[in-house]
């Protein structure tokens, strides 16, 4: 829903620019070595909530070890539990990292995706905007491929990593060479086939979770000017869309809670799938 507001935009364009670009800070001469201020400081707000409440759920735990959990404790043992089982369902190995790691995953994406339940003006507009002056600033943190593919990568980096760790040298190179065909004639086609499965992951991981969250975000702001540029309701027609426009809000926020825990548990569960084919000495 978009936040109310005594002026409409300028322009549709520029309503859409102003929600969809990010807050930057440029050094040297290179476009490359831009930072997203917004995407970093999301980030790492929401690590830090996600070290905090976990933190409290700890503290309250050791406080009444066998009284039935309440509150948040409650379903932050429940997020526990269902990252542990689907780790043990998929890993036939112990690791003492995995399960750690999934649960990390799962907390920070939903965390980042759960902003964009916020009204789409809230925190570019009347925060951002009106509060601290900043012309541009994008709330939702997974709408950013930068922050998307640097969790990607990382999960890629540490299937690398496990794959070389528990296979050895010569298990990493075999699979890698002999795999889907056991044939050294047909090596560089193993070759092939196993670079573009190991850049297709990551790839896939990233995009998957930034297309349905910028699809998402943009949605929100699309119903967000469906009344917008109207003004105040002072007609009945326009309170008509105002009125039109908050139950398409409501609804499509309703449904976008599925999409911020979905999206959270699909990047958690591929996390570990592949971890998993990381730790497996054969197919």
């Amino acid at each position: 829903m978009a936040a109310e507001s005594g002026q409409g935009p300028a322009t549709v364009t520029e309503y859409i620019q102003h929600h969809l670009t990010n807050w930057t800070w440029q050094f040297g001469d290179s476009p490359f070595w831009t930072l997203n201020l917004d995407s970093l400081l999301w980030s790492a707000l929401m690590g830090l909530l996600f070290l905090a409440s976990f933190a409290i759920a700890v503290k309250t735990s050791k406080r009444a070890v066998d009284a039935a959990p309440t509150g948040f404790r409650k379903y932050a043992e429940g997020v526990v539990t269902m990252v542990d089982t689907n780790v043990k369902d998929s890993m036939h190995v112990s690791s003492p990292v995995i399960a750690p790691l999934a649960i990390t995953i799962f907390c920070m994406v939903m965390f980042m995706n759960a902003i964009d339940l916020f009204p789409v003006d809230f925190w570019s507009t009347v925060v951002a905007e009106r509060g601290f002056g900043l012309e541009h600033f994008k709330s939702v943190a997974t709408t950013d491929p930068n922050i998307t593919f640097g969790m990607a990568i990382t999960v890629f980096l540490l299937v690398q990593y496990f794959s070389f760790k528990m296979k050895g040298a010569g298990g990493y190179a075999k699979e890698f060479l002999f795999h889907p065909f056991d044939h050294w004639a047909l090596i560089p086609f193993n070759i092939l086939l196993n670079l573009v499965e190991q850049i297709a992951r990551p790839v896939s991981l990233a995009l998957r979770l930034f297309g349905n969250m910028y699809a998402g975000e943009l949605v929100m702001i699309l119903i967000g000017l469906f009344a917008l540029t109207k003004g105040w309701p002072f007609s009945v027609g326009t309170a008509g869309l105002w009125a039109l426009q908050f139950l398409l809000g409501f609804l499509w926020g309703a449904f976008h809670v599925i999409i911020v825990l979905l999206q959270a548990f699909i990047f958690m569960m591929l996390t570990i799938v592949y971890l998993s084919m990381a730790h497996q000495h054969d197919h």
